[in-house]
């Protein structure tokens, strides 16, 4: 019976009150912190967000497409009911909210009921056992990347509230369970596309003939989506904005920094990935490196985010508040560090990964802050060519972040094709 590979993190403590205490601390802080660009919106300027003095402007956007159909108007041409005249840009899917009565009305509340169950979600998911862990999770859920989601109300928020229940899901002991781990999958692939990806955790957790099966109905319900919005992809590939300059990621970024442009810069950033990909599974790195079955979960909602976070890189650009998923790596990237039954090339991997993530998440905020001190003294020509220089500084730190993740990923893959290959 093949299970899912296991990392040798110690296995965790049974939450006892001090677990309890920092738990609540964090969440806590959270909303202090969040409390101040509630109440003092212009503060979000310091973090290199810009609020745009509109509250959830990207549920805003949705609803306004929701009011241009039941107008009987086309929501894919600018849509004048919109504050940015934007057109619809994700899958049809969206456009059923007005069916439910929803309109730009009720923008505050739908966009607070998104911010909310975020919020909820990513409290529980977070449960620190030492103040510096404590410390470390708060980095990644108050930076800059996550207040640009809270602000716009995006609803990348809600494919996270939706894939929260995968690991969940798989690392139950009922098969059924596991088998239902397809289903947020699909219906978040249904609304964004990019969470496709995620279906590659479906190939852990139960024997071959599970994995197999859950597999197959993966791939079924995958393709009932693909029928229902296979009209959209005519009607969406100009209209989706391409993310450029500060918030923003994306594997091109350093090509078009050296040069090339469109397909040959995203065809790059592909080689580069495969060749990073090889390199990791051609070496010893990971050699006798097996997970613990406590820290299961901890491993999977690590190889969560680092699946949606790289296929998003490897494939375009997109905009910061796709950092996110980041939280779900953090416990892991926490503990591998210090577990010493780990190999201690492992642990060395762990923590510049999650040094770098540090990095990439607050990069941004730091130059923004930086710049905004020179607005009043440097021209706006110089100041935007300033700006381009920094970013472009970053983009090496970026791919080398994106290279450990790639090894992890690369590493669960090899593990997964030992497990379920066809015997000979």
């Amino acid at each position: 019976m093949n299970s899912a590979p296991a990392v040798s993190v110690q296995p965790r403590t049974p939450p006892g009150p001090p677990a309890r205490s920092l738990q609540l601390r964090l969440a806590g802080f959270a909303v202090l912190w969040l409390g101040v660009f509630a109440f003092w919106p212009q503060a979000f300027f310091a973090t290199g967000v810009n609020h745009l003095g509109l509250w959830f402007l990207d549920t805003y956007a949705i609803l306004a497409s929701n009011d241009a159909v039941a107008r009987g108007l086309d929501p894919y041409v600018p849509n004048n009911l919109d504050v940015f005249h934007r057109p619809h840009v994700y899958s049809s899917w969206w456009l059923h909210l007005h069916s439910f009565g929803l309109t730009r009305a009720h923008v505050l509340w739908v966009g607070g009921a998104l911010v909310a169950a975020f919020l909820v979600v990513a409290l529980r998911f977070l449960r620190p056992r030492a103040p510096g862990e404590m410390v470390a999770q708060l980095a990644v859920l108050l930076s800059s990347p996550v207040l640009l989601a809270l602000d716009r109300a995006n609803n990348d928020l809600i494919v996270f509230v939706l894939l929260a229940a995968v690991v969940p899901c798989l690392t139950s002991r009922h098969a059924g369970w596991r088998f239902l781990a397809a289903v947020p999958i699909a219906v978040a692939a249904g609304l964004k596309y990019y969470p496709a990806v995620a279906g590659c955790l479906v190939l852990v957790g139960g024997d071959r003939r599970e994995v197999w099966q859950r597999t197959a109905v993966t791939l079924a319900l995958f393709g009932v989506v693909a029928l229902s919005l296979a009209p959209d992809l005519g009607r969406l590939g100009g209209l989706v904005p391409k993310a450029e300059g500060l918030m923003t990621f994306g594997g091109s970024n350093l090509f078009e920094a050296l040069g090339l442009t469109g397909r040959a810069a995203l065809f790059s950033g592909l080689l580069l990935a495969g060749v990073i990909a090889a390199a990791f599974l051609r070496s010893r790195i990971f050699q006798g490196w097996k997970i613990s079955p406590g820290e299961e979960r901890a491993w999977l909602s690590f190889l969560l985010g680092a699946l949606l976070l790289t296929g998003c890189f490897v494939t375009g650009t997109s905009y910061a508040y796709r950092w996110i998923f980041a939280i779900w790596m953090t416990p892991l990237l926490w503990a591998l560090p210090r577990d010493p039954s780990a190999p201690r090339r492992v642990r060395q991997l762990a923590a510049v990964t999650a040094g770098l993530l540090i990095f990439v998440l607050w990069s941004d905020a730091v130059v923004s802050a930086f710049l905004s001190r020179f607005m009043t003294q440097i021209p706006p020509g110089d100041l935007v060519r300033l700006a381009d220089k920094l970013f472009y500084f970053e983009q090496p730190i970026i791919w080398l972040f994106f290279a450990c993740l790639i090894g992890f990923l690369s590493h669960f893959a090899r593990e997964r094709w030992a497990a379920l290959r066809p015997r000979g």
